[in-house]
């Protein structure tokens, strides 16, 4: 397999360290009542230090080529439902049309992707980052995604939270429609907030613009979900936040895109690339600060998929360990270049 992936996953009592004992992947739907963590005005803070994934290390390709429930909507992100060993993926509607430009199709499905059950989300955004958040054994769990789409390309201006359920059609503006409203009120906040989920630390990321212009700046922030759950997202309650590295500063180009961030302990790590050119993962150390990155790698992982485009980043939790999961869209044949597929690898190899 290309890319160092092997289907080989290194495992070890190191890596399960990073893990709170796989107790954490439950424990987000708690609501807490601990006191604010920084002084409001505070844009900076450690994290207790963390291994990191190895970009170029072995890993695996669980998922190849997977039509999802709406095989006409291309896969923009991912997340795993690790206490019930589920995968949720938001699929986003090709190309503009009027008043839809926000509808979305969240696909449920098994680690193998094979489909499970699916709902349709409307007036929501563009699904560019999602997170899933376990309620309990055999329930159904909380989705963080952007909501109510907006006039950059059907984006979410706002932050919301609302549970899975099967066959379900969920309209953002409709009020008599179960949506807790999560948009983050950091100081350093604008717009397009874009959520994942640190099942190993219960921590949520927010990815977002601090401006309106044309040249956003994009920053990040970490909560811990109970604060999350509970609506606490300000500036005395973040762990951490930081600026992201914009294209010139990661050495990259105008067409690789930003694809998909995720977290895990102290680090966050981000995939950028456009169609059918090259991919990249990149690290971030949430210790650190301005245009720096810790780490930087062109994957050639699902080289061969017709019009590859890197699409999301999650954290997959497997026998208490974790992995650096990253999906890419494809086209499914070449007689019908409308239809797309979804593929996800990972990595597993781990350094302290």
């Amino acid at each position: 397999m290309l890319d160092g992936i092997s289907g080989r996953d290194r495992q070890g009592p190191s890596r399960r360290g990073l893990l709170r004992g796989g107790a954490g992947l439950a424990a987000a739907a708690a609501v807490g009542t601990t006191a604010p963590l920084l002084a409001a005005g505070t844009a900076h803070a450690d994290v207790a230090p963390s291994q990191y994934f190895v970009l170029s290390g072995n890993g695996g390709n669980p998922i190849w080529r997977a039509t999802l429930h709406q095989p006409y909507w291309a896969m923009q992100s991912f997340a795993y439902d690790n206490l019930n060993g589920r995968i949720y993926f938001a699929q986003h509607r090709i190309g503009s049309s009027a008043g839809h430009n926000g509808d979305m199709w969240i696909t449920k499905t098994d680690l193998s992707g094979n489909i499970l059950g699916a709902m349709a989300v409307q007036a929501f955004g563009h699904g560019s980052s999602m997170g899933v958040e376990p309620t309990g054994s055999g329930q159904e769990p909380y989705l963080w995604m952007e909501g109510g789409d907006s006039n950059d390309n059907g984006a979410g201006e706002t932050l919301a939270r609302f549970r899975f359920a099967d066959g379900v059609t969920l309209q953002y503006y409709n009020p008599t429609m179960t949506i807790y409203n999560r948009t983050p009120t950091i100081s350093s906040f604008v717009k397009l907030p874009r959520p994942a989920i640190d099942p190993t630390m219960n921590r949520l990321l927010i990815r977002y613009a601090t401006s309106d212009s044309a040249a956003r700046v994009w920053r990040l922030a970490v909560f811990d979900m109970a604060d999350a759950v509970a609506g606490r997202l300000s500036d005395g309650y973040r762990l951490v936040e930081r600026a992201i590295p914009n294209n010139d500063e990661l050495g990259l180009t105008d067409d690789d895109l930003f694809q998909g961030i995720t977290l895990c302990g102290q680090y966050a790590y981000l995939s950028y690339g456009g169609p059918s050119g090259p991919s990249y993962l990149v690290t971030l150390d949430l210790n650190d600060t301005g245009g720096s990155y810790f780490a930087k790698f062109q994957t050639t992982a699902g080289a061969s998929l017709p019009g590859r485009e890197p699409q999301g980043m999650a954290i997959w939790v497997v026998d208490g360990a974790p992995n650096l999961a990253f999906g890419f869209s494809s086209k499914t044949t070449s007689t019908d270049p409308d239809t797309l597929d979804a593929s996800v690898f990972y990595k597993g190899d781990m350094a302290a």
